[in-house]
């Protein structure tokens, strides 16, 4: 079976179909925003889920369908986010393409696609920036597309983002839209209770006590794709609230 990769950074784009175990190279320039944005420290708690929401906004005011999130797919971006701060490129610190990165976390994928950037400071920032730029927007508004994973980390007073796009030939199970991650409940909104939640299960597991929580309960609860409740996750789901009862 053949499959897509599309790596873009900057003004170039690699595009090749490649069988299963194959890599492709790409030369890249740095998306960076022309003035010196050293940020210091961050939280940048619930700003992967905030860039979807807005990548989506993108997609359906041209009648497109949103992309929804996987747990596992925002921890490969995540994890690529901390890599492109030791390295800024599509190739891994370990010589490896970023696609493996998916395969890495257990994704078989059909087509992938990967956007970064560095320097931005906020969610809306780089996706205007990633929006500005055609070959980075081609990623966002590939119709092929129907996963979407974000990560971001603050080092050295900047902000390094990572997008995963992403499609499937297999089942997917464990997808949610942007309003549906975080929903523990299931009542229509990611909030305090959601999160409040979440810090239960946490303080249950930690103390070897039964789990509180349903294992769909938990997988829409794990918002980094760490396979685990904690605080990290309660903590984005209110960060996320918290911009969502403020817009």
């Amino acid at each position: 079976m053949n499959k897509i990769f599309t790596a873009i950074c900057g003004a170039f784009v690699a595009a090749a179909c490649i069988p299963c175990g194959a890599s492709a190279a790409s030369t890249e320039m740095v998306l960076s925003p022309v003035s010196d944005n050293n940020v210091g420290a961050v939280n940048t708690a619930g700003y992967n889920v905030e860039v979807i929401r807005l990548v989506n906004k993108e997609r359906t005011s041209r009648g497109m369908t949103e992309l929804k999130l996987i747990p596992k797919l925002n921890r490969a971006a995540e994890i690529r986010a901390k890599e492109i701060a030791r390295s800024f490129s599509h190739t891994r610190p370990d010589g490896r393409s970023s696609l493996t990165a998916c395969e890495d976390e257990g994704l078989e994928w059909s087509a992938f696609g990967e956007n970064i950037a560095m320097g931005y400071t906020s969610p809306k920032a780089v996706v205007d920036g990633w929006m500005n730029s055609a070959d980075h927007r081609k990623n966002i508004l590939n119709e092929q597309y129907r996963y979407l994973g974000v990560g971001v980390v603050e080092s050295g007073g900047s902000l390094y983002w990572s997008q995963a796009f992403y499609s499937t030939y297999v089942t997917v199970t464990d997808s949610y839209t942007v309003n549906e991650y975080g929903d523990v409940n299931r009542d229509g909104k990611a909030d305090a209770v959601d999160a409040s939640m979440v810090l239960a299960e946490y303080a249950a597991v930690t103390a070897h006590r039964s789990s509180t929580l349903n294992q769909a309960q938990k997988a829409r609860g794990d918002l980094n794709g760490d396979s685990k409740l904690d605080s990290v996750d309660a903590s984005q789901i209110l960060a996320y609230y918290a911009k969502n009862s403020t817009r």
